[in-house]
């Protein structure tokens, strides 16, 4: 399983998990459980997450930290559209957290800032 944490100006952490099999969900099952599910629903979590084209985000306000996990994709575009719909989920959780405008310039370009990040984490040579 590949890991990529997003750092959102020291008052945020994103976790991103993607690439995963089989072998890996001990250890996704750990982190969904540390993130504060229950044991049945981190189960029902990975039974969602087994399939492709699906993802999921995990919020803890305590931690102030986000996970991602991004399944496997029929295609590249399917894998993007889930990554950033995860990350919207995960805006939400910090817009919401510190009382910032939906529909404010600071929302916008925190999803913007998370998915360039995202993009150059996990895209190193796609633009060589």
């Amino acid at each position: 399983m590949e890991n990529k944490y997003i750092d959102v100006g020291k008052k945020w952490g994103v976790v991103v998990n993607y690439d995963y099999d089989l072998m890996d969900y001990d250890e996704m099952w750990a982190i969904m459980r540390s993130f504060g599910l229950t044991s049945k629903n981190a189960n029902k979590a990975l039974k969602i997450l087994s399939n492709y084209n699906t993802g999921m985000s995990i919020t803890n306000d305590d931690l102030k930290m986000s996970t991602i996990f991004i399944s496997k994709a029929s295609t590249p575009s399917e894998w993007w559209n889930t990554a950033i719909h995860e990350l919207k989920h995960v805006a939400d959780a910090i817009i919401s957290y510190y009382d910032v405008e939906w529909d404010s310039e600071d929302a916008a370009y925190l999803t913007g800032y998370m998915t360039k990040q995202l993009v150059e984490s996990v895209c190193e040579h796609c633009y060589d």
